[in-house]
Order: structure tokens, then C-alpha cells, then sequence
């Protein structure tokens, strides 16, 4: 006897919520109408309205960023599948697991090299498999179960990454008995772990007989589960922590063992570190262009460089030199070196650390502020930490805003930061708040944007109105693109470019009933972000910055600072000058910065 049918796009939905997913970020359309159905009707699994599919493809990541789970949008075809491409890039930039259905016409209109086909009907997964792990057409209705089973594992096993299943519209509609369907075959067991205690013999080895060694922490160890199991390792082993921007968090700043994040858009000191280390064990971490430099030289040439990653496309990037590549899981290997590191009793590389504590200490980026003054961003970043606590979680858009807050957050033990750290997808905080919120709804979801960046995903301030979401939207401005502006100074001159005239943010948040302040002086700073903090609901806060504000540029190792991104290196002195030329140039950000 035949069992129950139900439709496709009824299949997906309860295969989806099986699965753990209870929310899904979607616009509906023609193209995904049965989808847009099945979802809405789901038991348990809500489905949230963006205004953009570009936006419902960063809450999705947004979500998956902070929980590590599974994100999953929903749109239509043709032209809202293509817009969810420019959100989904964000994604497979930072290897995170998201999921995205498409709609698509019938079948019966496809047709393979056309550009065109029926109505509205575009091949997008030709174009989603240079950025996903896993891309199909679900051509044949039997065939849903084998292509979502695919589909997940290859969003969550090894690096992470997006995926996509496009199901025309015939397929949504037919009709299939779940316990005939067909599921993919599982792959061989691959011994992720395998060696992890040979290779932490070695490191052991290699540790003890550096000087000066350090730890690199990037999101793989997030992405492993090992975050306790890192922070445990650190406290046995005593060594410096660097981190990249998606490791920031993975550490109190607090620790003895934390020195911040580093690279070009890092901490005024952290190079200073790297630059000394005489072994640098990388784990988890791209070491990428931002983090080691345009000329790849944030490490001393005579160092020994090792990088620990599942994905071995990291391990042989252009220009980055790793002298021991090690592709395998993070995790396995922490453990390892957990089980291999002797209790300290022997204080090996405590001048080492001492050293490293020392440079911390002297370079804090918030120094003191004149308090008639116009605010600062990197004063106001620090005043609204101060008052936040366990739980919060910060979402940070592009320009200026992300070197501010790179450079200034210091998060507890419990505190978390999303952000667009490998594509710096501009007007992303938004939408990939909207994720977090729904993903942790006991949260307190803190956005810092740009009075810029904040326009290309303006939209879903209206999403936030709508569910009432208690996110306060923080908008620095600076009268414009402020870091673009540092960009054509530093590379190439000339008059000055034209920029969009700045929003009327007033006008703005009564449009999209969102309350409304304005902070404008440095004086009552605190006062003026506490009563926002205090206040439930959702809110929209405009912070006067002084437009001639600079940004910090770190400090390197051998004697000069960092230049603007793309420039080279701008040269103060020699390694022989470098204690006068660290307080030189902290002297003149102090006084351009007044912070």
C-alpha cells in the first residue's frame, strides 16, 4: 500500500524542520509559491518577510554566524534569485552554513544555454556554484531527499560554507511518499582527527624549544566547537594570543593570554608582537591579506609559520608563507595539545609574556578626551561597551565603523561580534542583525553602521519595526564615506569625490516608526547611551562624529606603521627608533583623534 503523499515543497519544509531550523528568511513570489506555502503552514518553523532578497541572504548568515547552525532563506526566481546571490557571497567568504531554496519556473520552459527561459526563469545555480559548496536543480521530484541530504552536509561538514537547491515549480507542486523517497549515499569516514596527537607531540617540541612564540586564533576554532576547549589549551600552554577579526571574541580581553586583533585594521600594537614571534602556530585562521599584510611581511622572515585548517585551500594561499601546513580539524588537534601539555609548572615564556603585556599596556586605543569636544567614534565605541554586559552581541558593518570597533571592543567571556570580516559586504549589519535577533531572541543585539553603509540595506529597518525587535541601531556619522575619503587621500589624490548627500536620520525613523535620538556631545556620552540601553524595544540612534576624524593605523615591527589598505608602508624610523617612534605616532593619532 502506497503511504501518505505530500507535495515537494510540504516535503522540504518538514525535512527543514526536522532538522532543528525554526526560522526561515524569505520574499515571496510567483516562482516559489508552493515553497512560500509549505514554509508558512510548517508547524514550528516561522517565516520572517524581508524587503530584499539580498537581505533575507545576510539574516540567514547572520543567524548561522552567531549560532553556527544552519541558516535557510527562501526566495523566488529570476530576478530575487539573483539578488540573493550578492548576500549569499558574504557567506561563502566567511564559510558560513546557509542554505538557500530558490524557486524556478516549470521544467517544461527550461532550457540549458539560453539566457532566458519562460517567466522570470534564469539558470542561477550556474552562478551560485562559484560560491557555494553544493548547487542543484531538483529536476525530478523523487529525487528531493538525496538532494537536501547533500545539500546539509556539505553546509556543515569540514569548512563550512552556503549551498542552494533550485526547485521549479512543478516540482514544488508534485506530489511524493516520504517513505519511498531516496535519501544520498553517506561518504566514506574520513578520520578527521587523524595524527592530532603526533602533530601536538611536534608542536610541544617546536614550543619548547621558541623563545618567543605565539597563537594565532581565527573562526575555526569557532567553527570546530572548541572554544572552551581553546581557552583551556591557552591557560596550560601560556602563550600570546593574536587574533583575526572573526577570532575576536573567541577571548576575553581581558585575559593575560589576549592581545587583540591584529592585521591592517587591528590594534595599534599587536604587530609589534607578530613582527618579534619566533613561532607562529595558526589555528583556524586564513591568514589573510588584512591580517598579514599587502607584502604578506607581518611575521619575522626567520620565524617558523604553521597553520592548522580543515580547508587545504588555506594552507597554500598566494603569498603567505607557512612553513608546516597542518590540514586538520582544529578541534582534534586542541584536544591533543591539551592532553600533551604539561601542567605549568615551569615558567618557560613568561618574559615573553610579560613583554607582550607591556605593549598592550602602553597601547590602549582610548586615550582621554576633551569633553566640549565633538565625539569621537572610538570614544563612543568604548562608552557603550562600558555598559553593556553578558550576552550582548555587537553586528558591525564596513568603513569606518569596522576599524573603530576592531580596534576598540574588548568583549567579556560571553559577548559575541558579527560582522562582514573577509568580503566587508557594505549595509550588511542590518539585515545579519535581524538573524541574530531571531537566532537569540534573549539577546541584546547592539548595531554600530555608518551613515553610509547603513543606505544599501536601509529597508530592513522596517523588518525590525515589524517584529518589534529590540536592536538599537547605532549610526556613526561622519558626513559621509569617511573611510573612502582617507582612501583617495592615501592613493590617489585629487579633488575630492562626489558622495551621496547624508540622510535626514530623523525623517528616516519616523518613516519606519522606529524611535529616535540624537547624540552630539562627548559630555553627556554616557548618560545620553544608557537611557537608550534602558529603553525595550527597537531603536534608531544617529551619533554626531567629528567628520575630520582619522583612523589608527597599527603600529609594525620594523619601525613604521601601517599605511591606508592597497598603499605601502609608511616609514617613521628604523627598528633602532622604534620606543621613540611608538610614542611619536601615538602622540599625533592622540592629536588628530582627540582620543
Amino acid at each position: 500500500m502506497a503511504g501518505l503523499t505530500v507535495t515537494v515543497a510540504d516535503y522540504t519544509a518538514r525535512y527543514l524542520h526536522a532538522l532543528g531550523v525554526r526560522t526561515c528568511y524569505s520574499l515571496s513570489g510567483t516562482g516559489s509559491i508552493h515553497l512560500d506555502q509549505a514554509f508558512s503552514q510548517q508547524p514550528g518553523l516561522v517565516t520572517i518577510c524581508a524587503r530584499h532578497e539580498t537581505a533575507a541572504a545576510l539574516m540567514a548568515t547572520g543567524a548561522a554566524k552567531l549560532t553556527g547552525e544552519l541558516g535557510v532563506a527562501l526566495v523566488t526566481s529570476g530576478p530575487g534569485a539573483v539578488n540573493a546571490l550578492a548576500g549569499l557571497v558574504d557567506a561563502y567568504a566567511d564559510g558560513v552554513p546557509v542554505l538557500v531554496v530558490s524557486g524556478q519556473v516549470e521544467t517544461r520552459h527550461m532550457e540549458e544555454g539560453v539566457r532566458s527561459f519562460g517567466v522570470q526563469g534564469f539558470g542561477v545555480v550556474h552562478s551560485a556554484r562559484s560560491m557555494t559548496k553544493y548547487s542543484a536543480v531538483v529536476e525530478r521530484p523523487g529525487d528531493i531527499r538525496r538532494h537536501l541530504d547533500e545539500a546539509v552536509r556539505h553546509a556543515l561538514e569540514g569548512r563550512p560554507g552556503p549551498v542552494w537547491l533550485d526547485i521549479p515549480l512543478d516540482v514544488q507542486a508534485a506530489l511524493v511518499d516520504p517513505d519511498a523517497l531516496e535519501g544520498a549515499e553517506p561518504p566514506a569516514a574520513e578520520p578527521r582527527g587523524s595524527g592530532a596527537r603526533q602533530t601536538a607531540r611536534q608542536l610541544m617540541t617546536m614550543l619548547r624549544s621558541a623563545e618567543r612564540p605565539l597563537i594565532v586564533a581565527g573562526q575555526g576554532v569557532r567553527q570546530a566547537d572548541a572554544v572552551l576547549a581553546f581557552r583551556a589549551m591557552v591557560a596550560k600552554l601560556r602563550i600570546p594570543v593574536v587574533t583575526s577579526r572573526l577570532g575576536t571574541d573567541l577571548l576575553p580581553y581581558d585575559s593575560e593570554f589576549c592581545f587583540g586583533q591584529g592585521g591592517i585594521r587591528g590594534r595599534l600594537y599587536p604587530g609589534l608582537i607578530m613582527g618579534r614571534s619566533d613561532l607562529v602556530i595558526s589555528f583556524g585562521s586564513s591568514l589573510s591579506t588584512a591580517f598579514v599584510g599587502e607584502d604578506a611581511d607581518a611575521f619575522d622572515p626567520d620565524a617558523t609559520v604553521v597553520a592548522v585548517d580543515i580547508d587545504p585551500s588555506q594552507l597554500t594561499k598566494k603569498g603567505v608563507r607557512v612553513d608546516f601546513p597542518v590540514c586538520m580539524d582544529v578541534g582534534r588537534l586542541v584536544e591533543a595539545l591539551q592532553e600533551e601539555a604539561a601542567e605549568p609548572a615551569a615558567p618557560a615564556h613568561e618574559a615573553w609574556l610579560a613583554e607582550c603585556a607591556a605593549l598592550k599596556a602602553a597601547h590602549p586605543t582610548v586615550g582621554e578626551q576633551r569633553p566640549d569636544g565633538p565625539i569621537n567614534s572610538y570614544r563612543f565605541v568604548d562608552r557603550l561597551e562600558a555598559q553593556t554586559g553578558p550576552g550582548h552581541v555587537f553586528v558591525v558593518d564596513t568603513g569606518s565603523a569596522y576599524y573603530v570597533t576592531g580596534q576598540t571592543l574588548e568583549f567579556t567571556a560571553s559577548q559575541r561580534e558579527i560582522t562582514s570580516a573577509a568580503f566587508l559586504n557594505m549595509g550588511a549589519a542590518v539585515p545579519m542583525a535581524v538573524g541574530a535577533a531571531f537566532a537569540r531572541p534573549d539577546a541584546q543585539v547592539l548595531v554600530i553602521v555608518g551613515d553610509g553603509a547603513i543606505e544599501l540595506n536601509i529597508q530592513e529597518l522596517a523588518t525590525i519595526s515589524q517584529y518589534g525587535l529590540g536592536i538599537k541601531v547605532f549610526v556613526l556619522n561622519n558626513g559621509g564615506y569617511a573611510s573612502i575619503r582617507e582612501s583617495q587621500a592615501a592613493l590617489v589624490g585629487g579633488p575630492e569625490l562626489e558622495e551621496p548627500e547624508t540622510l535626514d536620520f530623523s525623517a528616516v525613523a519616523t518613516a519606519f516608526r522606529l524611535p529616535y535620538r540624537t547624540l552630539r556631545h562627548t559630555g553627556t556620552l554616557d548618560a545620553d547611551i544608557a537611557t537608550v540601553l534602558a529603553e525595550d524595544g527597537p531603536a534608531l540612534v544617529e551619533v554626531i562624529c567629528d567628520p575630520a576624524q582619522l583612523l589608527l593605523r597599527p603600529l609594525r615591527a620594523d619601525g613604521g606603521r601601517r599605511a591606508h589598505d592597497g598603499a605601502s608602508m609608511v616609514r617613521s624610523g628604523g627598528p633602532d627608533d622604534l620606543p621613540a617612534l611608538t610614542d611619536l605616532v601615538r602622540e599625533r593619532e592622540r592629536e588628530l583623534n582627540h582620543a
